[in-house]
């Protein structure tokens, strides 16, 4: 419970920081290609819209702590690594 709220806060005021929302969307955009899925697959398999997927890969937004806990399950990644660079 305690490292969702750390997550849900750093994802928090990653929203307002642009920086680190492109080094988000940066990390996730490699994630998806080494995985060779589409945003479609990503966007099916976690029940969003593709849209979603576009935005949070431009850096644009970044998703809720939910979705990045399954973005990490499903691409196979640390979660503290794809939200916030931490290893």
């Amino acid at each position: 419970m305690n490292r969702r709220l750390n997550l849900d806060a750093h994802l928090e005021s990653t929203l307002k920081n642009r920086r680190a929302r492109r080094a988000f969307a940066a990390r996730l955009d490699m994630t998806i290609k080494r995985a060779k899925v589409t945003s479609g697959r990503v966007a099916k398999t976690l029940g969003v819209p593709e849209r979603d997927v576009t935005l949070w890969r431009a850096g644009v937004v970044v998703p809720k702590s939910t979705d990045c806990a399954r973005l990490s399950e499903l691409l196979d990644v640390d979660v503290a690594w794809l939200c916030a660079g931490h290893a």
